[in-house]
């Protein structure tokens, strides 16, 4: 059992957020007006990150396109997968114009008075959240699965967003340093390549 030392007040998602699924493929259309769109799917929302490797395109009437698109800083989370991922969430900082979600895509817009995006995201990666969707997702043959009212019950901390803010900001500072870190090595490795190459061809 997880603890909460600094008692922070907990809610479930459903009072801080609004919790969508996404488009189906392969649904009825009800009419021939659509348009191209690009979707994020499964393939896209990594534990903390957008992978943009390969973005998609639909076919989405207008209606669709309103109801699905994505905004900036809007928290993306996955339905299913491999147990250790389930669960797993991500913000989308700048979606491409009219980008919308799949239905195995939950989209979390929050409440930013209550709960900050990047809380959120960091929050879904810690075990207090990993515990709470393995020990309620259907699982078969080593995939897991969660549904939606699964979701908009996951507890929650709330600390004051003041505290919250002193958070984010040190994320990002953290992860600044890492990308420095991770400039110097692949330069390191330039010069490493270039010098093996010099020296023994």
């Amino acid at each position: 059992m997880l603890t909460n030392p600094m008692n922070w007040s907990e809610q479930k998602l459903e009072a801080i957020a609004d919790v969508i699924s996404g488009i189906t493929k392969g649904r009825k259309l009800q009419t021939t007006e659509l348009f191209e769109v690009p979707y994020m799917a499964v393939s896209n929302v990594k534990d903390g990150y957008i992978d943009w490797t390969t973005v998609k395109t639909i076919a989405a009437s207008r209606t669709e396109i309103d109801q699905y698109r994505l905004m900036p800083d809007d928290v993306l989370m996955t339905e299913g997968g491999d147990p250790d991922k389930l669960g797993r969430g991500a913000i989308i900082h700048e979606p491409p114009k009219d980008c919308i979600h799949q239905n195995h895509i939950f989209r979390v817009r929050l409440d930013q008075k209550q709960v900050l995006p990047l809380f959120m995201e960091q929050y879904l990666q810690h075990q207090r959240a990993k515990r709470y969707f393995l020990g309620c997702a259907k699982q078969t043959t080593g995939i897991a699965s969660i549904n939606m009212t699964q979701l908009r019950a996951l507890p929650v901390l709330t600390p004051p967003i003041a505290r919250q803010k002193e958070f984010a900001s040190f994320v990002s500072h953290v992860d600044k340093s890492k990308d420095v870190v991770q400039k110097a090595l692949n330069e390191a490795q330039l010069l490493l390549d270039s010098l093996m190459q010099k020296y023994f061809g």
